[in-house]
């Protein structure tokens, strides 16, 4: 059984990115189809392939943290290491042949930067990044597949989590040279900072005199 400070830490933090996701939900409810569609010049992500980003990065972080769980069943390591080419989300701007150089130096750095640091970054986009390839979103997608998309996805990441409660989530760790390297509690609250960021962007589409009124 994993310790109860370990349970009461991923607990809370899973409440926190439940909590985030119901005010995504409750965003997305009160718009309409072309409003949701809406976007503002060609490139620009719509409302709506905003939310379906959000879906697909937590169906990325999901999948890593069963794949963690099962190397923990097996009564291996639960750690797993990425490289840029492996999930390509990085700086923008940087070429991808300059990106495997800087692989080193940036998880050196990751290691000594303090965790209120990185989430700061993570919620407020001071350091443009490029989005990776898993999660680019489909335009155009109906409002009631992205609302159910996104219920189904908090429920199933709550789930794995509920089901492996006796296993020490702190223990298992995920690493990326951009991100650094997360436990399964800091990849939750990971996943919240980032959805609230993209509420800030949702909010700048919704802003632009011509957003639908309805």
């Amino acid at each position: 059984m994993a310790p109860l400070d370990t349970r009461h830490v991923v607990g809370e933090r899973l409440t926190a990115f439940a909590d985030i996701r119901a005010a995504t939900l409750a965003k997305l409810e009160r718009l309409s189809q072309a409003q949701l569609d809406f976007s503002a010049r060609r490139g620009r992500w719509s409302i709506g392939e905003v939310a379906e980003h959000l879906r697909l990065a937590e169906h990325l972080w999901r999948d890593e943290v069963g794949r963690l769980v099962a190397l923990a069943r097996a009564g291996k390591p639960a750690r797993l290491k990425h490289t840029f080419a492996e999930i390509n989300v990085s700086p923008l701007h940087i070429p991808d042949a300059v990106l495997s150089m800087l692989e080193t130096p940036f998880t050196l750095m990751n290691r000594f930067v303090p965790d209120a640091v990185i989430g700061f970054v993570t919620e407020f986009p001071i350091l443009p990044t490029r989005n990776p390839d898993f999660a680019t979103p489909r335009p155009g997608l109906l409002k009631a597949e992205l609302l159910a998309g996104l219920r189904a996805g908090i429920d199933q990441t709550r789930r794995l989590i509920d089901d492996n409660a006796d296993l020490d989530f702190v223990r298992m760790t995920t690493e990326h040279p951009l991100m650094g390297a997360n436990t399964v509690p800091q990849v939750l609250n990971f996943l919240a900072l980032h959805e609230r960021r993209h509420h800030a962007q949702m909010n700048h589409v919704s802003a632009d005199s011509r957003f639908p009124r309805g």
